[in-house]
């Protein structure tokens, strides 16, 4: 059995223990109580502002990619790229949406990828400000609260990532101590830096740096906005000031191995992070449930369509993720 196989079997384990701890002490006619008495005319504004992030995702990946790299490309490759994340195992629309920018824009493949781990970086620092803006000043769990130092570690290590790589005699002898231990995976590792290096040091200017943030920033708000508004739908009570430090949280807590679509994780995540708010579980859950329609319904069906449109196959995007 190969890594991805084993990979994929780890993540279904543990989506369906997650499923099962998320649904246990639920009555589901409870949950069909919620749903009857559901506000519907907000039901479309989730969507909306998920969209929303989206489109300004696309932004800061094209500004990112720079040249001529057009928006409606960025948006094609991020939304196929989602869409496989949800639909394949072993998470490889990372890949894919390096994939079909490079197909698109006629670039290479591998600072087409390296594009989209540069995009991710900003995304997971966006993430952290936003996790550190909107920390609830109320007293947290111990565990929660020590989840949170971990993050500014994170972050640290992130802002070190970025001024190291962004200079490329740094980067150079970072990679040439990962080619001397002659080994695959690091060679592959040291190709990457490099790679990355070269997109850092296009955009090293501490202004233009704080831009591609601030859109990160924007974006994850409007993602917030989107759960915030399948709140309202089902009539949960809870301030929209905790909001963005929940999504932040949750979307953080998706690194964690799942089945494709991250059925079960973002169910449990989300019914425990909103219970921290004293949220009930039976409310948790169908707000989890809404949120992970909301976005998952609709980038599965126009990430369907666009890879239909570019005459893109499965069997095509495999190929890619195992040459990268």
């Amino acid at each position: 059995m190969n890594k991805n196989r084993i990979f994929t079997l780890i993540g279904f384990i543990i989506s369906l223990i997650l499923l099962y701890l998320s649904l246990r002490g639920i009555h589901f006619n409870d949950i069909w109580t919620i749903l009857k008495n559901a506000d519907y005319r907000l039901v479309l504004l989730p969507t909306l502002f998920i969209f929303l992030a989206a489109l300004f995702s696309s932004i800061k990946w094209s500004m990112i990619a720079g040249g001529n790299v057009k928006i409606k490309n960025t948006f094609t490759a991020l939304i196929i790229g989602l869409f496989i994340n949800n639909v394949l195992p072993a998470r490889i629309g990372e890949v894919v949406r390096g994939y079909v920018l490079s197909r698109k824009e006629g670039l290479s493949f591998s600072f087409a990828l390296s594009t989209v781990l540069v995009d991710r970086l900003f995304d997971l620092i966006g993430l952290l400000i936003i996790t550190f803006v909107f920390f609830p000043k109320q007293s947290m769990p111990h565990h929660v609260s020590k989840a949170i130092y971990m993050l500014i570690i994170v972050l640290t290590i992130c802002i070190v990532v970025f001024v190291l790589l962004s200079n490329r005699k740094t980067a150079n002898i970072i990679a040439n101590k990962l080619h001397a231990v002659q080994k695959p995976l690091f060679v592959k590792i040291a190709k990457r830096l490099m790679e990355i290096q070269e997109n850092l040091s296009r955009i090293k200017s501490p202004i233009t740096i704080i831009y591609y943030i601030f859109i990160a920033f924007v974006q994850w708000i409007f993602m917030s906005s989107a759960l915030y508004f399948v709140t309202l739908t089902i009539g949960i009570s809870i301030s929209f000031i905790y909001i963005p430090f929940i999504c932040a949280l949750l979307n953080m807590g998706l690194a964690v191995p799942s089945s494709p679509g991250y059925i079960g994780v973002y169910q449990f995540i989300l019914v425990y992070l909103l219970a921290i708010f004293d949220i009930p579980k039976t409310q948790g859950f169908t707000a989890s449930i809404l949120f992970h329609a909301s976005w998952y319904i609709p980038y599965n069906t126009l990430g369907f369509i666009l890879l239909l449109k570019e005459h893109l196959k499965i069997k095509e995007l495999k190929t890619a993720e195992k040459i990268h």
